[in-house]
């Protein structure tokens, strides 16, 4: 059976590709700086990393390291938007015949044919596919927040649905956060109304926000006062008092959030966050 396995970085299950005995080892940006990846056949850089390195941001300090990396000789392919001279083995991706192969017209938008990739995983299943491995294995690929990674969630899904469409195997590790939800109907109901929900968590999160400016000032009262020797007996109280609500409707906040992804058939992790960033009212602070 052949078969790729595809290496990310999210710790929960990218260690576990030490044991695979894959034909070809596929991986991502700089995985070739990460020990727990057992070699690389193929390297895959799905950004304008040649427009990251152009800015002197101190922020794009890696991304210019990893450019400078690229130019130096290897003996696996690099996968790039677009081939560069100045990286050695640099192969643009297929995208037009990789998206004909999988997409066509069968995937229309208003009445046109359209495409769907939402991250660099994306392009390494569908490549995959496209090349006729019968087995995909799949490692430190998680996209298990609720933030940047939720939208690249829905590609990630989608392309597993599409190898198994074809016939392939895809092998995800037991703890692995992709395809985690539970089967609608039969081990999950919707007791509450979902649109509900949303109502109320608009209603707590702007409460939230309101207490938290007033919060805000207090404080900055609070650091005047003793800045000036002239502090108000009151503040204290009043302070805690907005501290209080502030909590509350975090709480009331991150429960609301919790009960909406429960809706959606997730499994979401149920940890009280504290909101509270308190000034140090410290005389010279």
């Amino acid at each position: 059976m052949k078969t790729v396995a595809l290496v990310g970085f999210a710790k929960a299950t990218r260690d576990a590709v030490a044991k695979s005995k894959a034909d070809e080892i596929w991986t991502v940006g700089w995985g070739y700086a990460y020990d727990f990846i057992p070699r690389i056949d193929r390297l895959f850089e799905m950004h304008p990393i040649w427009l990251y390195q152009m800015t002197i941001k101190p922020a794009y300090h890696v991304p210019r390291q990893h450019w400078m990396w690229l130019h130096q000789p290897r003996d696996y392919p690099v996968y790039l938007l677009r081939e560069l001279p100045e990286v050695p083995n640099s192969i643009s991706y297929p995208i037009q015949e990789v998206t004909d192969f999988l997409f066509g017209n069968k995937l229309t938008k208003g009445g046109d044919p359209t495409s769907f990739y939402s991250d660099s995983f994306d392009y390494m299943m569908a490549l995959a596919i496209y090349e006729g491995f019968e087995c995909i294995e799949i490692y430190g690929f998680e996209m298990g927040t609720n933030t940047e990674y939720r939208y690249q969630r829905e590609g990630a899904n989608l392309f597993v649905g599409l190898a198994m469409g074809r016939g392939i195997q895809v092998k995800l590790q037991s703890n692995s956060a992709l395809l985690r939800g539970r089967k609608y109907g039969y081990e999950g109901g919707q007791m509450i109304f979902r649109q509900d929900l949303e109502h109320i968590l608009a209603e707590a999160a702007g409460n939230k926000r309101d207490a938290a400016a007033r919060l805000q000032h207090l404080e900055g009262q609070k650091l005047q006062m003793l800045k000036v020797g002239n502090a108000d007996a009151d503040i204290d109280i009043r302070l805690q008092a907005v501290r209080d609500e502030v909590l509350m409707m975090s709480s009331a906040e991150q429960t609301l959030i919790y009960l909406i992804r429960e809706i959606d058939l997730e499994e979401p992790q149920f940890e009280l966050e504290n909101p509270l960033q308190v000034i140090n009212a410290e005389p010279g602070a």
